[in-house]
């Protein structure tokens, strides 16, 4: 249009109109104007802002090939339309009802996809699980658009991903191939670790936690002499996993050198000396200065060595994991000690240290432990528990959620129980009824929506007869309601 802005700027009067400029369309119509020259200014200037604005040009492109068949079974258009509701709910259910669709080898509709993958994008919870329901069409859509980038999964066994993506995409095809190729994960990050970026070392460090060995041991050595201090430290806590290995043989003699066993005529107990200071392999292999306002600087060096340090050290020195915990401890030393075992048994996954801790400590367990604790034991500890020490205490909600679904009967029964204990004290009034309102176990109850089994129905219907404060009698029939849904829900999928 610079030829027609010309024009407009001169004058009419001074230069006629010209179209050259203008696109072929619009050159075709513009040359058929006539009459007064500054009408055919405007007009022609209207006709190349019309076509700018609501016209496109035609263009040639390659059509993608289609995606890949996906054989499993489609689900049911009323289970599509509720998996979108919980999602936009964010139901407890869903971790269930995923666990069962997935079993039952069921993929989304087509027409469900592209929303599906919204909602993957805006879900790290949920996310996984969602591109396993949508599958290879998922994967195959989320190709074309340029958002949802983050939601493409290596399967090719390709490293043009790593070699050539961005810093997200590389992470993503390296967590991808740890899962199924972890040698050749480990194999490129070494070629390439030289000249990889310091921000972007520590993430890469982490993702080796999937399908670590005893062959990544000399990369992560290589990662403690980085020069970023989150590099170093990312690499002590994934060497911390392989108790066997140089770093754990470094970190027992550290032990050993800080802690002795004293054995009197009283029994056997354990004396900790703390360094002053730290010498330099000791700061290699990721033990520092850590600000901590209830222990000193040396109490700290003596808890990073030992929740480090292989579990079988201890073994070795004294004997089963129950012997060791049921040592005479100094006052000071017992709660450090114990949060080093504690870590020391999360980071190595050794089921015998977690339930000899778990039969110390009860309730006092280290909730990172409880996940590898028989279910049968959390039901025991959670019913040996006295009327006071109820569902709201903070240990006892974090064994009630680790509790595999759907909790046994008798763990029901005593929830049920505790709540109508509640009720009945809320119902009696006087200064601290308060305390006993619906609203304060709302949490409990919505756990107990997706947790309690499908013959609590009755149990909570009767509790509802019972009940003398209404507002307890309506969140009785509520959360019954919300079981009745969920077996219809999931026996959509069966």
């Amino acid at each position: 249009m610079s030829t027609l802005m010309s024009a407009a700027l001169l004058g009419t009067s001074r230069t006629a109109p010209s179209f050259d400029d203008l696109p072929v369309d619009v050159r075709s119509a513009a040359t058929r104007l006539g009459g007064d020259p500054a009408v055919v200014l405007l007009e022609a200037t209207a006709l190349a802002r019309a076509y700018r604005a609501g016209g496109a040009g035609s263009v040639t492109a390659d059509l993608p090939a289609p995606a890949e068949d996906d054989p499993r079974l489609v689900l049911p258009e009323s289970s599509s339309v509720h998996l979108l509701s919980m999602l936009a709910a964010k139901a407890t259910l869903l971790d269930e009802w995923f666990a069962l669709a997935l079993e039952r080898n069921f993929r989304a509709p087509d027409h469900l996809v592209a929303e599906l993958l919204a909602y993957a994008r805006a879900s790290e919870v949920y996310r996984e699980r969602i591109l396993r329901i949508v599958g290879e069409h998922g994967q195959w859509l989320a190709a074309r658009n340029p958002e949802w980038s983050m939601l493409i999964r290596n399967r090719s066994g390709g490293v043009d991903g790593w070699r050539h993506g961005t810093p997200a995409e590389r992470l993503r095809w390296l967590a991808d191939t740890r899962r199924s190729e972890p040698a050749q994960a480990s194999e490129e990050l070494t070629q390439s670790w030289e000249t990889e970026r310091g921000e972007h070392k520590a993430a890469f460090v982490a993702a080796l936690v999937t399908g670590l060995s005893a062959d990544d041991v000399p990369l992560l050595e290589r990662a403690l002499d980085d020069r970023r201090k989150d590099v170093r430290r990312e690499a002590a806590t994934v060497l911390a996993r392989l108790p066997q290995s140089p770093f754990g043989e470094r970190m027992a003699r550290r032990v050993q050198e800080w802690v002795r066993i004293e054995r009197t005529q009283s029994g056997v107990r354990l004396v900790v000396e703390a360094p002053e200071e730290i010498d330099a392999a000791a700061k290699r292999d990721g033990i520092e200065d850590r600000p901590n306002p209830h222990t000193d600087y040396r109490a700290e060096y003596v808890r990073q060595a030992i929740s480090a340090a292989p579990l079988s050290l201890w073994n070795n020195m004294i004997g089963q994991p129950s012997a060791v915990l049921n040592l005479s401890l100094d006052r000071t030393w017992e709660p450090i000690l114990h949060d080093a075992w504690s870590t020391a048994t999360v980071l190595q996954h050794n089921s015998e240290w977690a339930q000899a801790i778990f039969r110390t400590r009860g309730l006092s367990t280290d909730r990172r432990l409880l996940p590898m604790i028989p279910p049968r034991d959390l039901a025991d500890l959670l019913l040996s528990g006295t009327g006071d020490a109820n569902i709201l205490h903070p240990d006892r909600a974090a064994i009630f959620q680790t509790l595999p679904r759907p909790w046994p009967d008798d763990i029901t029964a005593s929830v049920v129980a505790q709540w109508e204990r509640a009720a009945a004290r809320r119902a009696d009034g006087g200064a601290r009824s308060a305390e006993f309102s619906r609203y304060k176990y709302s949490e409990s109850l919505r756990l107990a929506q997706a947790s309690f089994p499908y013959s609590a129905v009755t149990v909570l219907g009767r509790a509802a007869e019972r009940a003398r404060d209404l507002d307890w009698q309506q969140a009785f029939v509520k959360t019954a309601n919300a079981i009745v849904h969920r077996k219809t829900l999931l026996e959509e999928l069966t």
